[in-house]
């Protein structure tokens, strides 16, 4: 063996020690990325006397592309989305709770974020990996709304869709109008300076002077309502009748996630699935109040009675994207697919 043989050899035994190194003192960390979950429930972020109280909601979020699937139990919150024991790009919480949120990623899934900037307390700020465990601790706000989370990780072209609301609803009765006017000022304050209370909640529209509202929703060539992921939140009167028109322009471009395309690459515009009106209850249980199959270049109105302490409007659930012009998609040139919901909002009932 001569003396370059020699240092190549080396060489390559060193970088074995530095693998070895690298990976033993890492190892302890890597499944609990962002916390563990004996400090998240009972550290300085959740106190003790929250668990004793049962005021913790244990939380299981799946991040996938591109939308968030979260189970609730606990704290009084029953999730039960139509059926289904995952809420999609929502939680649900009353003022003085904690989520305990354990965070994986859904399979085939790329790197996403749990992003939460709740300033008043901390900032929710965790990976989400493929094949690790991750947790949140959240503070829920003590003024109820409409708060918005969102995916902070560039995970394809649908990232910024991936945004979720956590609704922080009354143990009884509706959202107060004290509590209506120190969320609209917060959120007005964070929309005009940066880092200011959570810059990222959608727009506010106030009908609380009349109990027959007209709530116009117009989504635009991107398939927003109202230019907002989510849409704008609307605020009513309790027993007051709602008529929510919403109009959908027929997507025909490719900057639409209801612009689809079949398995032989031809275009063609979603029409499985349904929007409308869903009730939010004190409990957390999510009920359809009146559904029907999307519509395009038309008005669809629906008329509702707002009895519960929130809804939500629109698409609340995801839906299939496969962008596969001309059947060109295929493992070799590249494929781009995933579930998306961006048309969608959240109405919050004041009493």
């Amino acid at each position: 063996m001569d003396r370059k043989e020699k240092f190549e050899l080396y060489w390559i035994i060193y970088v074995i020690i530095l693998f070895a190194i690298v990976i033993g003192t890492t190892a302890p960390l890597v499944p609990t990325v962002g916390g563990n979950p004996t400090s998240v429930q009972a550290g300085s972020v959740i106190p003790l006397v929250a668990v004793s109280d049962g005021k913790v909601i244990q939380g299981i979020l799946y991040a996938h592309q591109y939308y968030f699937a979260i189970e609730e139990k606990g704290g009084g919150i029953n999730s039960s989305e139509l059926g289904s024991p995952f809420y999609y790009n929502i939680m649900v919480a009353h003022p003085g709770e904690y989520i305990n949120l354990t965070m994986y990623a859904a399979p085939h899934t790329a790197t996403t974020n749990f992003y939460f900037p709740e300033y008043g307390t901390h900032v929710d700020d965790v990976q989400i990996v493929p094949g690790l465990v991750q947790y949140a601790p959240i503070v829920v706000p003590n003024i109820t709304g409409a708060y918005a989370f969102l995916n902070g990780e560039y995970d394809g072209p649908w990232f910024s869709y991936q945004e979720g609301l956590l609704l922080v609803l009354p143990y009884q009765g509706y959202v107060s109008p004290a509590d209506v006017n120190t969320y609209i000022v917060k959120t007005h304050i964070a929309q005009s300076n940066a880092l200011v209370g959570d810059p990222y909640n959608p727009p506010i529209i106030v009908y609380n002077n009349t109990m027959s509202p007209v709530i116009n929703l117009v989504a635009n060539e991107y398939a927003l309502f109202n230019n907002s992921i989510p849409g704008p939140t609307i605020i009513v009167l309790a027993n007051s009748t709602m008529t929510i028109n919403m109009y959908i322009p027929m997507p025909d471009n490719d900057h639409n996630f209801l612009y689809n395309y079949s398995a032989t690459g031809m275009p063609y515009a979603v029409n499985n699935v349904y929007i409308g009106i869903y009730a939010v209850w004190w409990n957390g249980t999510i009920t359809p109040v009146e559904q029907v199959p999307i519509k395009y270049n038309t008005t669809i109105s629906f008329t509702v009675k707002a009895l519960a302490p929130a809804y939500l409007y629109g698409l609340i659930t995801p839906v299939l994207y496969n962008y596969n012009f001309m059947d060109m998609s295929n493992t070799l040139t590249g494929e781009q697919m995933g579930y998306v919901m961006g048309l969608w909002g959240a109405i919050l009932v004041e009493g």
